[in-house]
């Protein structure tokens, strides 16, 4: 299954909750550092455990209630056909994870007007990709923020983070079609340690730092079928990490 959506294509909004404690004994069956694993990235691993090639991305993780983790992510399979897969591919382990009885989905929209407003919500990490370093050695996946800063090179301009992360994501919008951005603000930011593999042969999990903002605003579709396909294959790096799902609601809505 791949990520390219039509316009005649329907995808569906998946909501699953997780046992928490089966969680932990994948992440120990898998030889992961239980003690500084994220749970983005176990939620990864146990997605790509239970539905393989299948599983929702992207997706973000609503809460918990110590017991559960809520996530939410964007399909191309109904919950039914998700669960088929798990029960014919995934471990025993794995397929105990997810609560089956309290699981939900809904079709979204395939072809949203032009001219639409919606009101978003997005979990993302703003980086942009430096593809050889500066003089100082700096390069590769790179903070907006820190990127900006070092372009300004002045310690008496001030850099905005919130208009730098605004900015940003203007040009994800632009670059990809689909929408523009009408209005944007950054409702939360922390540096957070994640954890992914490295590229040895015995794929190690190593820690890295990356920036984690969810901004929210307003955004209008200027093409139906490109946001559609802006919606199902997600915004930013990390996608499949937890990052990138842009979750909208009609502006004005309820």
């Amino acid at each position: 299954m791949t990520e390219a959506t039509t316009e005649t294509e329907t995808f569906y909004m998946t909501r699953l909750w997780l046992r928490l404690r089966r969680l932990m004994e994948l992440a120990r069956a898998l030889h992961l550092p239980v003690r500084s694993l994220d749970e983005n990235y176990i939620v990864h691993c146990a997605l790509c455990e239970l539905f393989g090639h299948d599983a929702p991305s992207p997706f973000c993780i609503e809460g918990s209630d110590g017991r559960f983790l809520r996530t939410l992510g964007y399909s191309g399979s109904t919950l039914e056909e998700l669960e088929d897969t798990a029960r014919a591919n995934a471990s025993p382990l794995a397929y105990q994870i997810p609560e089956w009885s309290r699981s939900a989905e809904k079709p979204m929209p395939v072809c949203l007007p032009e001219g639409a407003r919606l009101t978003f919500s997005l979990r993302a990490c703003p980086v942009v990709r430096k593809s050889s370093p500066d003089k100082r050695g700096r390069g590769g996946e790179v903070d907006a923020f820190l990127a900006r800063v070092w372009e300004v090179d002045d310690p008496e301009v001030p850099v905005d983070r919130e208009e730098v992360y605004r900015d940003w994501l203007a040009d994800q919008l632009d670059r990809r079609g689909g929408a523009r951005l009408l209005s944007a603000g950054l409702e939360r930011f922390s540096i957070e340690r994640m954890i992914r593999r490295d590229h040895s042969p015995e794929r190690k999990p190593a820690t890295i730092k990356r920036p984690d903002a969810t901004l929210a605003g307003t955004l209008e579709v200027t093409d139906s079928e490109k946001f559609s396909q802006l919606l199902r294959r997600g915004l930013g790096r990390h996608k499949s990490f937890g990052f990138g799902m842009l979750k909208i609601r009609p502006a004005g809505g309820r």
